[in-house]
């Protein structure tokens, strides 16, 4: 049997935090989260030992610093893993952090360098891949010339972005309205890309000393909006396994690691950006024994065994639905809800799935007082641009 250590996550609000606070439980740890939203999905789950209400660290990152450095003395915290994009937060923070315990993420140039998405497309390139041919635009000059040289359909988004949420994509670009586009700066670029058309690709990893510990890969079928992907079925993509094994080897990568790829319709495979963080695919080993990994690698890496698919249940209701074009996708739709689990009902852990509900209430609140999507709400408080924390 392991030692018991104590693992403290920041971030409760995702679903993918409650599931790996699942899996710290079931291989013998104990799990403390610290969380800035007054509601969030750990805060009463059964195997969380405790939630702590923490500064936001957007706006006050010295402040939040110094209540996790606080929260890992008392609870005598061994490993901190950052989950959301709180990451570079805790990254600013890393070496006052790492006086109290463990910490799983790399210094904030490596993970600026994997979020920014230009700049992660150049190290992409480096070890071996392909990219869509993209341009870098930083006023509505630069973005109109980049648009008027474009031979197809284009993708546009900002340099720092999450959830695909300003991304637009022009099919024709010879007849866009310019004056309706969102006006790049220096301050926040955008890119001008080559749109590739094909089957879409997530990629999750642990690693250590750049050798992977954990990995899985799985297709984005049903989302929510144009980005998140909202039903997980491991896809065991040889191509994308090669990818993210020669990337993290290269950069010698500690941490969790995440990228997004499609598959041309030719059959070739496009990298397209970097997350470097904790996301949805940790869904896919929800039954296995996985905890470890976060601590150390071993000979080889855990991939997901189960062959079982998840969803966020709530979401395949809501938005799945309402993408359904044709017969064909509503069949599609109608079987992949039936045959998934949702990642927050367990009936040995009940009040998760409940507190989703007050969480979108207390979203939707947020929405209607400042005038801006639940979706921007969501990460108000933790998103990171590129600013220099305060």
């Amino acid at each position: 049997m392991n030692t018991e250590r104590t693992v403290l996550l920041t971030g409760g609000r995702a679903p993918a935090t409650l599931e790996l606070a699942r899996l710290f439980h079931a291989g013998g740890h104990r799990v403390v989260v610290a969380e800035s939203a007054g509601r969030h999905l750990c805060a009463h789950s059964r195997y969380v030992a405790r939630s702590y209400r923490v500064p936001p660290p957007r706006t006050k990152t010295d402040a939040y610093i110094a209540e996790l450095c606080q929260i890992m003395q008392k609870e005598r915290v061994d490993l901190l893993v950052p989950t959301c994009e709180e990451i570079f937060y805790v990254a600013h923070g890393r070496e006052r952090l790492r006086a109290y315990g463990a910490v799983l993420v790399e210094p904030l140039p490596v993970l600026r360098a994997l979020h920014d998405k230009w700049l992660f497309q150049e190290q992409a390139q480096a070890a071996g891949a392909k990219v869509p041919h993209t341009i870098r635009v930083e006023s509505a000059h630069e973005r109109d010339e980049a648009i008027r040289q474009a031979s197809g359909p284009i993708v546009l988004k900002p340099v720092y972005s999450r959830f695909a949420a300003h991304v637009r994509i022009i099919r024709d670009p010879s007849r866009v309205e310019l004056s309706r586009l969102p006006v790049p700066s220096a301050a926040q670029p955008w890119l001008v890309q080559q749109f590739i058309a094909g089957r879409q690709l997530c990629s999750y990893a642990v690693a250590h000393e750049g050798e992977l510990a954990l990995y899985a890969d799985y297709e984005t079928v049903h989302t929510a909006g144009q980005g998140a992907t909202i039903h997980f079925a491991s896809a065991g993509h040889a191509g994308v396994y090669d990818f993210v094994t020669r990337f993290v080897r290269r950069h010698k990568f500690n941490g969790q690691i995440a990228f997004d790829l499609i598959e041309s319709e030719a059959g070739e495979l496009y990298v397209l950006e970097c997350n470097p963080r904790l996301t949805s695919g940790i869904h896919l080993f929800a039954e296995q024994q996985v905890a470890d990994a976060f601590f150390a690698g071993g000979k080889d890496a855990l991939v997901p065994k189960t062959g079982r698919s998840y969803m966020l249940g709530l979401a395949m209701l809501s938005y799945g639905l309402a993408n359904v074009k044709d017969w064909s996708g509503w069949k599609r739709w109608a079987r992949d809800l039936s045959g998934a689990r949702d990642v927050l009902f367990r009936l040995d852990d009940l009040r998760p799935f409940f507190d989703q509900f007050a969480m979108l209430v207390d979203l939707a609140w947020q929405s209607v007082s400042t005038k801006t999507s639940m979706l921007a709400c969501s990460t108000s408080d933790i998103e990171w641009n590129g600013e220099v924390p305060r």
